[in-house]
């Protein structure tokens, strides 16, 4: 017995799942557990069971043998382990079976490709800037969208005298095909080759769309990125993607947001880093100080103990998302400024009078270490 789950139940999508929602399933899965999102050392076992899974179930043989015989119709057992290949040394008796049930389900096939079809999904990506995603921005984008032809309305014929049904198929989408067996004579059903499996033939195709049912048109659209963006957030424009077939809905264009580096700020999760230079002068006099956040500075008194490298937080002057609101952490660099010669003239005589040790005891300290 296979201790595989099943295979529905990894990409997470019921057994009477579309091939789009199949599609859309396994994007999100791959997205998620890719080894540079992923980073526990499960990416690769994860990956594996995904990519299985999806190698049966967007693929309409491997699924409808899945569905009847499970994991062992995945692997092409069939039946109680049964299938053509076991006859390949038979003179072509491989053959002869695969012409037997090559139709089986063609049918449904072909009813299928008549019905409603939606549309392929887009990607895109939008840049920002690190200011824009903490506090959000509103954007304002041109896109291509495909629109139900206005003349045809989607039927893709000048006028509607001009869709006749298929005089091949009369108008069922497949037909019937005989296959002479050591077995007799067996019957099945394909595609129709007249009509592609639609029914129906177009004597004239509309002007305006040629024949493909739907136009294309630039629309500008609004794009509202949140206050808290990063390179994970994904936004979803509904009808924006590739066009639907047989009167089936436009699919979606899917918009990741890829926000640029700052000069001074880095952020991890909600939280904001930055190194702040400061002048050995207000370090020592304590002075107070001004931290720059993305809200407007933010003062602060310094204290002499920041100077040995800690990094000090000011809350609630991170990143506000969905999930709450983080810090903002500042760790100082003690600067010597620039001063004017009479400056440093003055500031000579006083330090000249302070006796400083700092570096002897350093170097005492260093030399007793073993």
């Amino acid at each position: 017995m296979s201790n595989k789950r099943d295979y529905y139940d990894v990409l997470g999508i019921s057994k009477t799942a579309t091939a789009q929602e199949i599609k859309s399933a396994y994007r999100k899965l791959a997205k998620k557990y890719h080894p540079d999102v992923l980073k526990d050392g499960t990416s690769d076992e994860k990956m594996k069971e995904i990519n299985e899974a999806y190698d049966v179930l967007s693929d309409e043989n491997k699924r409808r043998s899945y569905d009847q015989f499970g994991h062992a119709g995945a692997n092409g057992a069939g039946a109680g382990g049964f299938n053509a290949g076991g006859f390949e040394g038979f003179g072509g008796f491989q053959d002869i079976f695969e012409n037997i049930f090559h139709g089986f389900g063609s049918r449904k096939n072909a009813q299928r490709n008549s019905g409603p079809i939606p549309g392929d999904d887009y990607e895109t990506a939008i840049k920002i800037s690190f200011m824009e995603s903490i506090t959000g921005v509103t954007l304002n984008k041109e896109f291509t969208k495909y629109e139900t032809c206005p003349h045809c309305h989607g039927s893709g014929a000048e006028t509607p005298s001009d869709v006749q049904v298929c005089g091949k198929c009369q108008g069922k989408g497949f037909e019937q095909k005989v296959v002479n067996s050591i077995f007799g004579q067996t019957y099945s059903q394909v595609e129709c080759s007249e009509c592609h499996g639609l029914g129906k033939i177009i004597s004239k195709k509309c002007h305006e769309c040629h024949g493909n049912t739907y136009i294309k048109v630039k629309k500008e659209t609004k794009i509202n990125i949140p206050a808290g963006a990063s390179n994970s957030t994904r936004l979803r424009l509904q009808g924006f993607g590739g066009p639907g077939k047989n009167g089936g809905p436009s699919g979606d264009l899917y918009i990741y947001i890829r926000v640029e580096k700052h000069d001074y700020y880095e952020r991890e999760g909600n939280d904001l880093y930055i190194v702040v230079p400061v002048s050995f002068v207000d370090l020592m006099l304590e002075n107070d100080i001004e931290i720059p956040t993305p809200y407007g500075p933010q003062k602060v008194k310094l204290k002499k103990s920041y100077q040995k490298g800690q990094w000090v937080s000011l809350k609630n002057k991170g990143v506000t998302t969905s999930r709450g609101t983080g810090n903002l952490y500042f760790r100082i660099q003690v600067i010597v400024p620039e001063y004017s010669r009479k400056e440093n003239k003055e500031l000579k005589n006083i330090f000249e009078k302070i006796e400083d040790n700092t570096n002897k005891e350093f170097v005492e300290t260093v030399q007793k270490a073993k």
